[in-house]
């Protein structure tokens, strides 16, 4: 189901202009959030597992789900409402919810159920929420999702791609909110999946997912500028939650003008490094005997620090790693089959590699490392 332009292709003044708006209000936003925040003592506690040393105001993440969903509006209004003819732009300010255009609606619903999402994470964050409760509501968004007609289109039978679809938005919103362990890295992270997802997108002309990634990108990292090490706000689960399952979406969205089977992985290798991350850390405590849902420091970053790097660099090489996947993503999603397999090949023998190394003695976590003390599915663990 990819999206198409309604009456011309989006101009790319129009992705620029949500771009940097999306930046110039997160960068506006994250001060005035911070503030009330250490004002009210909202702040995340150091102790435990955590690495910080000092107490850290939340909310970063309602700075930027508004300063996204601010942008997203305004840009999704001038692209239902204008006609693009060369440099003439004409204005037709008329119903945004016309008669036939799905793609707005859908981008509505979508928001919807990520502003949910965000919800449940502050809710969570000021006053603490049940984990089956927690995850009995993403259950149903994900449910939700997918019935809407979001979901895996794979040469398996419908059942297995709507579960596959179910367990890609539930497993993706936890790796986010799991991978909001370091300074940064979430939000570095999404920055660069969402400008990967935005490449492919624009290249195969699905315009409202690339005005969505975009967007997403340019508040990110309007964000970052306060989220990188030293950090003085933290997004919270408002946001890990909200940014994890869009995510999700523009994976599920991502269609190519190749119709191979190794296109269907492009959106895995996009998400890698979130991925890897939480693949290693359930594996690890499961081995452990220990909860995969408790706090802990054997997290990818946590491992590069055990190796000699310090916050800057083990999130900065993370981030590296990040852009070479997605540039492998990019490659993926325009080549024949033959040269498909190549590249997930790279891919998976760079995931192999990397496994190997974190997981050597001096980088591998043990039982004294991790708190245990259990914490709810789908929250976040500061690092």
């Amino acid at each position: 189901m990819g999206v198409r332009s309604l009456d011309c292709v989006t101009p790319l003044w129009l992705y620029a202009l949500t771009f940097v708006g999306a930046i110039t209000l997160s960068l506006l936003l994250v001060p005035a959030v911070r503030e009330y925040a250490q004002r009210k003592e909202i702040t995340d506690q150091p102790g435990g597992h955590k690495s910080h040393s000092a107490p850290v105001p939340y909310l970063g993440g309602v700075a930027m789900v508004l300063a996204f969903s601010a942008a997203m509006f305004v840009g999704v209004v001038v692209r239902r409402s204008s006609q693009f003819d060369g440099r003439e732009v004409r204005l037709t300010i008329g119903n945004l919810l016309a008669q036939g255009d799905g793609l707005v609606r859908e981008l509505i619903v979508v928001l919807g159920l990520a502003l949910i999402f965000s919800a449940m994470g502050l809710i969570d964050d000021l006053r603490g929420l049940s984990p089956w409760l927690r995850f009995a509501v993403g259950l149903g968004i994900a449910v939700t999702l997918v019935a809407y007609g979001i979901r895996l289109q794979s040469p398996l039978p419908d059942a297995a791609d709507v579960l596959l679809s179910v367990v890609w938005i539930l497993g993706i919103t936890n790796a986010f909110n799991l991978l909001d362990n370091i300074d940064g890295l979430a939000a570095g992270t999404a920055a660069v999946a969402a400008t990967t997802f935005f490449l492919i997108a624009l290249f195969n002309d699905q315009d409202y997912s690339a005005l969505l990634a975009i967007g997403l990108a340019g508040a990110m990292l309007g964000f970052l500028r306060s989220n990188f090490h030293p950090a003085t706000i933290y997004m919270g689960d408002a946001g890990s939650l909200f940014i994890g399952f869009l995510m999700a979406y523009l994976g599920l969205k991502m269609r190519t003008t190749v119709t191979e089977i190794p296109q269907l992985f492009a959106p895995l290798m996009v998400l890698g490094v979130a991925v890897l991350d939480t693949t290693m850390v359930v594996v690890s405590r499961l081995r452990r005997g220990v909860s995969p849902f408790t706090g802990g420091q054997d997290h990818l970053s946590h491992r590069l620090r055990r190796l000699g790097l310090s916050v800057r660099r083990s999130v900065s090489t993370l981030l590296l790693a990040s852009v070479a996947l997605g540039g492998l993503a990019v490659a993926l999603s325009d080549a024949p089959a033959t040269v498909g397999y190549w590249l997930l090949a790279a891919a998976v023998l760079s995931g192999v590699m990397a496994t190997v190394l974190l997981t050597t003695k001096v980088a591998r976590v043990t039982a004294t490392d991790t708190e245990t003390s259990n914490i709810s599915p789908l929250r976040r663990e500061v690092g």
